[in-house]
């Protein structure tokens, strides 16, 4: 999945084309389902008979979809899942990535660390989203246990920290290449959904 600084960044570039109602919303449901401790956040689901994975984006449109059109949290919270369903054909079709060598997980994730002051330094990207009072109210909180307090807090260590150091997979222009991708994907998405119908189909980003 992508990071929570390259979501960020993604979202921030829709802000700019997206007439939002509350940006601080629209960022924090951006983040939101990578904050979960437990639970299925993501709404994965089995097809295929059980060969294939996806993210259930169907079913997220028919529980949340009024909310989507009048609640930038719960729209910024299904861009997330359309973001991952790509970065997923990003990273392992389009750049071969291989998860299975040991240590090419934390290798990617340190990849993440690497290029985040980039990423915020370009997108001009800041720490101020703020968690709202009712957040506990909220019918997402049905998806999953959200330490989103602690995840928050963690965030900033994003734009404290300065590593140093060479990217092993994930690079400077492979960042601003998904930016790109991403964006003109989800503003597709909100301008299909805008008009009644949808244009991202899960199924066909199985894997």
């Amino acid at each position: 999945m992508a990071s929570r600084i390259i979501h960020l960044a993604i979202t921030d570039c829709i802000s700019k084309s997206y007439r939002y109602k509350d940006k601080n919303r629209l960022e924090l449901g951006s983040i939101l389902p990578d904050a979960v401790t437990s639970g299925n956040s993501h709404l994965k689901i089995s097809i295929a008979n059980g060969t294939k994975k996806t993210y259930d984006l169907t079913g997220y449109r028919s529980k949340f979809l009024s909310k989507m059109m009048e609640d930038d949290l719960y729209l910024g919270y299904y861009l997330h899942l359309i973001q991952d369903l790509f970065f997923r054909n990003f990273v392992y079709n389009r750049y071969h990535w291989n998860p299975l060598p040991p240590g090419n997980v934390e290798r990617l994730h340190n990849d993440y660390a690497l290029i985040n002051q980039y990423v915020i330094q370009k997108y001009t990207l800041s720490d101020t989203i703020t968690i709202p009072a009712a957040f506990d109210a909220e019918p997402l909180n049905e998806l999953g246990i959200f330490t989103i307090h602690q995840f928050i807090a963690d965030m900033k260590t994003d734009f404290q920290s300065r590593s140093t150091g060479t990217p092993f997979f994930f690079t400077r222009e492979m960042a601003d290449e998904f930016i790109t991708y991403a964006r003109e994907k989800c503003e597709q998405e909100i301008n299909s959904l805008y008009n009644g119908f949808d244009y991202v189909n899960e199924r066909m980003l199985a894997w």
